[in-house]
């Protein structure tokens, strides 16, 4: 599969019914993550879905724009993707 394609296939994913569905987008960015091998963005969408499975969707909106900005930032270093996760940590207790 190309990087490419995931892409336009996330892009499509993430609008349903003109609006973005956020379940929708979190897929669409584990699956550009995990094409991109970001492990910020994994490292994020790991606890993000450990906040989801307890029930808490409050911050949905903004979990996904970290998710969105690790998978952008360009680096994969271990470093960066304990960087991303401490400060979705942050934001899951605030």
């Amino acid at each position: 599969m190309r990087i490419e394609s995931v892409h336009i296939d996330a892009e499509r994913a993430m609008t349903l019914g003109g609006h973005a569905h956020p379940f929708a987008e979190i897929e669409a960015i584990r699956a550009i993550a995990t094409a991109e091998s970001s492990l910020p963005a994994l490292s994020v969408l790991a606890l993000v879905d450990a906040a989801i499975a307890r029930g808490e969707r409050a911050s949905l909106g903004e979990w996904t724009a970290l998710a969105r900005d690790a998978v952008r930032c360009g680096r994969s270093d271990v470093a960066t993707a304990q960087a991303y996760a401490a400060a979705c940590s942050v934001r899951l207790a605030g």
